[in-house]
């Protein structure tokens, strides 16, 4: 059924309210950074085919769209975004919206799925109505008041920044780093249309030196450099921009952000002994 011209001032006021609200924009946000991480680690090695936009115009399910789109097709998830203490299907016209937004992407021969993301674990948003059952879910995110919270209280959202840090073993306030990085850019951007690829092209660059995420590169050590590790029997490895050094015989380990400047020094120093070396790295 093609929308009518009342559903469009709806949709229209709708829209409005959506872009008004600052408490829900947050919430939407924090949602948003960590959906950006999921989707990091998911598609490391196709960040260019996956897109994001939030307040969707002429859409009922519009708080965000993520879309993965494929040579012939794309994917479309849309997304309810509630910070709302007792949410039902009966609040407002949520189970309406989402009954429209079923219909309106089947008749669009969408390949979709719908999703509530509420904030109260004990929002009655279950079952699912029937209507709507088959292309819809739910999901519980905590709402916080700062991101640093989100990590300490919310052991998903830990876990997802976790998994794109360089090291896999970041401490939290490494996590807070990138996931502030991430929010940081996310809300710079005009949020319609933004790629994977994008968001990560602007880490690398707003925060290289300060943020170390698997989706940069590993650095090179020069063979010469990799030679003075060796005679002193240091192991090494890089991750990311920084390398990790370990002197097992001396119970002692390091990481640093190894740049062309460090490597040049290294190079021209050639320490004599293990603990001038030690000091170069420092």
């Amino acid at each position: 059924m093609p929308i009518s011209s009342k559903e469009r001032t709806y949709l229209k006021n709708k829209h409005r309210g959506g872009n008004n609200n600052s408490k829900g924009n947050v919430y939407e946000n924090f949602y948003a950074t960590y959906c950006i991480a999921l989707l990091i680690n998911s598609h490391i090695s196709q960040l260019d085919v996956v897109y994001l936009t939030t307040q969707l115009e002429g859409c009922f399910v519009d708080d965000l769209l993520i879309e993965e789109q494929d040579k012939d097709t794309a994917h479309r998830i849309y997304h309810q975004i509630k910070d709302v203490k007792d949410l039902t299907w009966k609040t407002k016209r949520l189970q309406y919206d989402f009954e429209r937004q079923m219909d309106i992407s089947s008749e669009a021969g969408e390949n979709f799925e719908l999703k509530l993301v509420h904030s109260n674990s004990s929002s009655t948003v279950t079952p699912i109505p029937e209507k709507i059952a088959a292309c819809t879910s739910t999901c519980f995110f905590p709402a916080e008041k700062s991101i640093n919270q989100l990590i300490l209280s919310y052991s998903p959202f830990k876990d997802a920044i976790q998994n794109i840090s360089a090291s896999g073993r970041a401490e939290d306030d490494e996590l807070l780093g990138i996931a502030e990085a991430i929010l940081g850019v996310w809300m710079s951007r005009e949020q319609k249309g933004v790629s994977l690829y994008e968001i990560s092209d602007e880490l690398k660059r707003m925060g290289h030196g300060y943020i170390n995420i698997k989706t940069y590169p590993n650095i090179d050590i020069s063979n010469n450099c990799q030679e003075i590790f060796r005679h002193f029997n240091l192991v090494f490895y890089t991750s990311g921009i920084n390398l990790y050094w370990f002197a097992h015989d001396r119970n002692l380990s390091g990481r640093l952000k190894w740049t062309p400047e460090i490597e040049q020094k290294l190079e021209e120093a050639q320490p004599a002994d293990f603990w001038n070396l030690i000091e170069l790295l420092n």
